[in-house]
């Protein structure tokens, strides 16, 4: 008997350690992993439904972008907030940002849309100085960053952008609240 056709459309396949690492990230910046908090791998594997092997990976893309830190036979745990680790990232981000606005019209019409109107939800916070607000406007301009279909450029923007938006509410990181609000101000026009 032949193999029957499926009739319904998936998305290309996805790693497992991709899954999980954006899981894992998604749990640090929203802080279900707390800055600080030891990870433990049985405890990840259960919580996580897989096995040990994409957790380890995952561990070890977050350590590498700097939110996970580890000492051989001591311990494995969330990063600690760092103002000095914020402000490294985030001069650095600033710099990738700036580039994709200066060339938004090489990124699809979608992503310019989408990253517009993100950004112009955000003015309001940014002006308040809201934290919640500046590590949305890093998504926003990824959003746009997401159309210039170029891989490398995307990854290394969103191990930047992760490390800038976990580190933001750390005591001492010097937010530049007129580079963000200039940012989403022209972010917001595109």
């Amino acid at each position: 008997m032949p193999v029957p056709q499926s009739s319904t459309i998936q998305g290309p396949r996805r790693l497992l350690r991709d899954v999980v690492y954006e899981q894992m990230l998604k749990a640090i910046e929203n802080g279900t992993l707390e800055a600080g908090e030891r990870l433990n791998d049985d405890e990840l594997t259960s919580w996580l439904g897989v096995s040990r092997t994409p957790v380890r990976e995952a561990i070890a893309r977050l350590q590498s972008e700097g939110l996970v830190e580890m000492a051989a036979n001591r311990y494995t745990r969330v990063a600690s907030l760092s103002g000095p680790e914020h402000d490294q990232a985030a001069m650095l981000l600033a710099a990738l940002h700036k580039w994709a606005i200066d060339h938004a019209g090489k990124a699809t019409a979608d992503a310019r849309r989408a990253g517009s109107a993100a950004a112009s939800t955000l003015t309001t916070g940014i002006d308040a100085h809201d934290v919640d607000a500046y590590r949305g406007l890093q998504d926003a301009v990824a959003a746009l960053i997401a159309g210039f279909n170029n891989p490398l450029y995307t990854a290394t923007e969103a191990a930047v952008r992760g490390r800038v938006k976990f580190h933001a509410p750390a005591a001492y990181a010097s937010i530049d609240w007129n580079a963000a609000g200039a940012t989403a101000g022209a972010l917001a026009k595109i």
